[in-house]
């Protein structure tokens, strides 16, 4: 399964984002960024959205470059037992 992340430069950029996209009523989440290729050109903090949004959020993104540095769909990311204690 695909995660898609919007990657950005620094933590103020990525919380005005995430907060512009929470007013927009996209849903988002702050996540880590995937340490995979050349994905370390963003600050470590990334926004995680699902992949029904992926369109409206680029499309709401569209004039809105400052923002972000690109979107990326990285395949299985999410580890579903990761930090639980049982």
């Amino acid at each position: 399964m695909l995660n898609y992340y919007i990657l950005v430069e620094n933590h103020t950029r990525g919380m005005a984002l995430h907060e512009l996209l929470d007013e927009a009523g996209l849903e988002n989440r702050v996540a880590p960024t995937p340490r995979c290729g050349d994905l370390k050109v963003s600050c470590g903090m990334s926004l995680l959205i699902k992949k029904e949004l992926l369109d409206a959020v680029e499309d709401f993104l569209k004039d809105k470059p400052e923002l972000y540095i690109k979107i990326v769909g990285i395949e299985g990311q999410l580890e579903e037992k990761r930090d639980l204690f049982i």
